[in-house]
């Protein structure tokens, strides 16, 4: 708050009335002056902290989009063995059992940077193409997190199916026809999250070199 002061003593005739005027513009003009500098500074502290905080939270979640391709491989090959084994028990065939498995990665993706930017208007300083970089990749991110949960909820569902510690070849074949809708959506989720990964990981990249 910028504070004026009356004058001291008595102002004579007009001339003492516009110099007193006179140096009360220029002092507000000054005060103001550096109040817009101080802000400046600050906004261009705010916005290259955020930029900088946002930009190594995309390699990180970069170098977790390379693990989270090599682990949807893995589990796309283990519901394709799946699979497989629904249709030996259907044909009362015997089946390789060690080929099957359920495991599934949970990727971690961080977005608080982005947020916290977000909420502290710290984005309303950078340049439009760069939010909108950034943007775009948190965006794509948001679908493949969405994705993951999806799976994880289906390969729950089919755990569900097998007892610890029971064999898999005593599973009644009604229990596994009834699982293999769920198979196949988890398949359909795995191949999409391939798709997305991939797209996600060009769009960090665009991200992280656009300066």
């Amino acid at each position: 708050m910028l504070d004026v002061h009356p004058p001291h003593g008595r102002l004579h005739g007009v001339g003492d009335f516009f110099l007193h005027l006179f140096t009360i513009t220029i002092g507000l003009l000054i005060a103001l002056g550096l109040e817009g500098c101080v802000e400046r500074v600050h906004q261009h502290h705010l916005r290259d902290e955020a930029d900088a905080t946002i930009t190594q939270e995309l390699r990180d979640n970069r170098k977790q989009i390379d693990a989270a391709q090599a682990a949807r491989a893995r589990e796309w090959t283990n519901l394709r063995s799946v699979l497989d084994f629904i249709a030996a028990r259907e044909a009362n065939q015997p089946y390789d059992i060690s080929k099957i498995g359920l495991g599934f990665s949970i990727i971690p993706l961080h977005d608080a940077s982005w947020n916290t930017a977000a909420s502290t208007g710290a984005l309303s300083f950078m340049e439009y193409k760069r939010v909108q970089s950034f943007a775009s990749a948190y965006k794509l991110q948001g679908q493949f997190t969405h994705l993951q949960d999806e799976a994880l909820e289906e390969f729950i569902e089919l755990q569900s199916y097998v007892v610890a510690g029971a064999d898999p070849m005593k599973i009644p074949v009604a229990d596994l026809k009834e699982a293999e809708p769920t198979v196949r959506h988890a398949l359909a989720n795995i191949k999409a999250m391939q798709e997305i990964g991939g797209d996600l990981a060009k769009e960090y990249d665009g991200a992280i070199q656009a300066k």
